[in-house]
């Protein structure tokens, strides 16, 4: 079954048509502020939401995307393939040992940040390099997890941190960090100037002046 609006498609099991009701309607006021974001006016398509009720459909999907070749380890539990959001359904999310402190507005943001990596796609300049980091950085932001929010210097290797990103410990955490640092001290359009050709960044430097940044702030709060 579906429902639609102008910008997302849900397709949802019968008997699911209240949840997914509430879904949209919750997308509803959050797609203009990422669109005007990225000043997107209309996406080259509808941005269509697959809810999974199977884990192991979910995970096959994953490793044939090949973003998380990696054993599933229960963390990750939504993607984008080809403009489209696949997630797995609320209560697969939520009885997941490593999400059973979520609640449905959690779950809300986790489709928020992957339909931010949606319309980060629309404006890639070279849409075949698509640094994690940074794409992660600006969905952490943009969703308003502030999960991620822990004023944490980063302490890993800029360039493992660059190539090996999904295999770092606090990686979200370090991209939100990096993202939020690169929102206060640039422009809206030098900041889209980097979202469109991310590939370009130098990471080493960019590290470094987050922490600055970030040393900075914790010497303000003292």
């Amino acid at each position: 079954m579906q429902i639609e609006n102008e910008v997302f498609i849900l397709n949802f099991n019968e008997g699911d048509e209240a949840f997914a009701e509430e879904i949209l309607n919750s997308l509803e006021p959050e797609q203009k502020r990422i669109m005007d974001f990225f000043g997107i006016e209309k996406l080259s398509k509808k941005v269509e939401i697959i809810f999974y009720n199977n884990l192991q459909d979910f995970i096959d999907l994953r490793t044939e995307n090949g973003k998380y070749p990696e054993r599933y380890n229960g963390w990750n539990v939504a993607t984008v393939k080809n403009g489209n959001i696949h997630i797995l359904n609320f209560d697969l999310y939520h009885n997941a040992p490593q999400h059973e402190d979520t609640t449905l507005e959690d779950y809300k943001k986790v489709l928020v940040h992957e339909f931010v990596h949606a319309c980060h796609e629309e404006i890639l300049l070279n849409k075949n390099i698509m640094p994690a980091l940074l794409m992660e950085g600006i969905a952490t932001q943009l969703s308003r997890q502030t999960k991620y929010d822990l004023n944490r210097e980063i302490e890993c290797d800029p360039q493992d941190l660059a190539k090996n990103f999904y295999n770092i410990k606090l990686s979200y955490v370090y991209a939100y960090e990096i993202m939020g640092y690169l929102m206060a001290t640039k422009s809206h359009e030098d900041l889209l100037k980097i979202l469109r050709e991310p590939h370009k960044i130098d990471v080493a430097e960019l590290v470094e002046k987050t922490n600055d940044f970030i040393e900075n702030k914790q010497s303000l709060q003292k």
